[in-house]
């Protein structure tokens, strides 16, 4: 996918398969402590330990095998207790610990007089070898460092014990530094070596880490605009601008200001206007088109917007593509059609879907660039909202394809208007939207009314990925872009009226009323819409085709999108004569 540019795609993510990077901990003795804590010995079920045992495995193993004497561990982790106590405490923690690794072979917690030493020679110790990947010079090390450092260490750990925090704290900055001046190398040698898409990477997560350095935000706007991509550099000032002035209350410096105007000069004067694709209709009477024509730069300008009356209120809706398949797509929760196409990754999907129909999309009544203020909608009136827009653009007949909170509307109006209705393509869909006994995979009332909290709280934030797309967590230009996608599409007590909207759906009657052709695709991880509620449609539809996809993302731009997009491909191609010109009733 070559449009598609996520700058952290490279990086190992915490919610990655596999836990550790680069080591199998079945195979030999390890200690991580990178990230969390995780220990194992030879070929054995790591041991259970409890706070304080990991605390003293974690100092002694950072003290590169020198004893150190128990009344300085008695005093680092047991500070509020007596000497008498303290002593007492660490004694049980020690014998706990050479219990739990006599258990799994490993007798390498050693006692020497008054001192204990932690021996860690065969052991891989992540510390150890992030430390000598980071001292390397070479970028294959650095990065190699980088996939070792998960986190800060014993990331998650607690102890209300002031000493040992104390030490803790300038462990973890000391590492943390480490990381970063391996990011900044990157950066560095990445920017000098022309690798653009290396080099965004790099420069996006040392701003995770480091979100004040200005310095690498100018070379993020840098790489944007070699890209060509002068709307993601503009942004990306405008986040260096609202982080400066949030936390240190200061603007940018002249450097960076200097830089934002020359690219927004060069947007604003410098660049042709593009063509319009040949993919993309002409415009209508009456459609709202850009002033200057086209996208900063120099990118293909979106489709243009047309309106359509339905029961006095303007829908707007978007055609792209010359396919001879009618597609209409039906987003969930919120749209805006042409804040779409500021995402590569949602562009892409767009353009993969029109490279083989003609995709109709609109926004629905209440979002995006259709009347806003509208009151909630009925499934009947948003399927009437579709069949005046399948009017507008000529379609008489088409694939609707319907994804999370769109699946239940393309579901009334597939049983409703068999004849408008070639096919019917479900993704992340749903037939009930809150729990019940006999549909029990749905969220509760409970956790609609977290999910409802959680919207209202994040809203303007850069958006939480964690549920709609797990793989772009760390994307932050993905996330600042879904959060403007959000903000365009509706506003925040609209966006929440909206959501609870979507949890009182119930489709389930109509079901055995659909008789066209069905495809159900589900995601096998997706975190909003469970596996079973998608073969729960498969089984109720009848003659529905059901594919299960790895992954854990519920929107369609989210990870493999061009397995997901193929899917779809094979299925519409395959219909026949499905065309807007040629007609025939299907069956029921």
């Amino acid at each position: 996918m070559e449009e598609i540019a996520v700058e952290l795609a490279g990086a190992k993510r915490k919610n990655c398969p596999e836990p550790w990077p680069g080591r199998n901990p079945m195979i030999g003795p390890h200690l991580y402590l990178l990230g969390g804590f995780d220990f194992a010995g030879n070929g054995a079920a790591a041991p259970a330990f409890g706070r304080k045992a990991r605390a003293i495995m974690a100092y002694l193993a950072l003290q590169a095998g020198q004893p150190q004497s128990r009344e300085k561990l008695a005093a680092l982790l047991w500070s509020l207790s007596g000497e008498t106590q303290a002593r007492m405490s660490l004694r049980q923690a020690v014998s706990a610990i050479r219990k739990a690794m006599h258990k799994c072979g490993s007798e390498r917690f050693l006692t020497e007089g008054a001192g204990i030493a932690l021996r860690l020679d065969d052991f891989d110790f992540d510390v150890a070898r992030f430390e000598a990947l980071a001292a390397g010079s070479s970028p294959g090390e650095l990065e190699q460092a980088l996939v070792v450092y998960r986190g800060d260490l014993l990331d998650g750990l607690g102890l209300k014990e002031g000493p040992f925090e104390d030490w803790l704290r300038i462990e973890r900055e000391r590492l943390r530094t480490i990381a970063v001046a391996a990011l900044d190398r990157l950066v560095a040698h990445y920017s000098t070596s022309n690798d653009l898409s290396s080099c965004a990477r790099t420069a996006a997560r040392l701003l995770v880490m480091e979100p004040l350095r200005e310095d690498t935000h100018r070379a993020l706007m840098r790489v944007y605009a070699a890209q060509g991509r002068i709307n993601f550099a503009l942004k990306q000032y405008e986040l260096c601008r609202d982080v400066l002035q949030r936390d240190l209350a200061l603007l940018p410096d002249p450097e960076t200001r200097q830089l934002y105007e020359t690219l927004r000069a060069r947007r604003m004067h410098t660049l042709p206007r593009p063509k319009r694709p040949a993919a993309i209709a002409e415009p209508a009477a009456g459609s709202v088109t850009n002033a200057d024509g086209g996208l900063s730069g120099g990118e293909p300008m979106p489709p243009a917007i047309h309106y359509v009356k339905s029961a006095g209120i303007n829908i707007a809706y978007q055609v792209t593509g010359d396919g001879p398949i009618d597609v209409l797509y039906v987003p969930g929760w919120v749209s805006n059609l042409d804040i779409a196409w500021d995402s590569p990754r949602f562009a892409h999907v767009l353009k993969r879907l029109g490279a083989f129909s003609r995709l109709i999309r609109l926004d629905k009544r209440g979002t995006g660039l259709s009347d806003r203020n509208v009151g909630l909608p009925t499934l009947e009136e948003r399927m009437e909202d579709v069949r005046a827009v399948l009017d507008a653009a000529g379609s008489t007949r088409a694939v609707l394809f319907g994804s999370s909170e769109g699946g239940p509307m393309c579901m009334l109006f597939a049983a409703t208007y068999p004849e408008r209705t070639a096919a019917l393509v479900l993704t992340g869909a749903y037939a009930r939207g809150t729990w019940s006994k006999d549909y029990p995979w749905a969220r509760t009332v409970a956790q609609v009314d977290d999910d409802v909290a959680a919207v209202e709280r994040q809203w303007g934030k850069p958006a939480d990925m964690s549920n709609a797309a797990p793989s772009l967590t760390e994307d932050l230009v993905e996330r600042e872009w879904f959060a403007a996608y959000l903000r365009n599409s509706a506003s925040p007590a609209d966006a929440i009226a909206l959501w609870r909207w979507g949890t009182e759906v119930d489709v389930r009657d109509i079901l055995p009323a659909i008789g066209v052709p069905t495809l159900v695709v589900q995601r096998t991880g997706d975190r909003w819409v469970r596996p079973e509620e998608g073969r729960y449609l498969a089984t109720h539809i009848k003659g529905a085709r059901y594919v299960e996809l790895a992954g854990g993302d519920h929107v369609i731009w989210g990870e493999d999108c061009d397995r997901l997009i193929e899917e779809i491909r094979s299925f519409v191609t395959g219909l026949g004569s499905t065309s807007r010109k040629a007609i025939s009733t299907p069956t029921r």
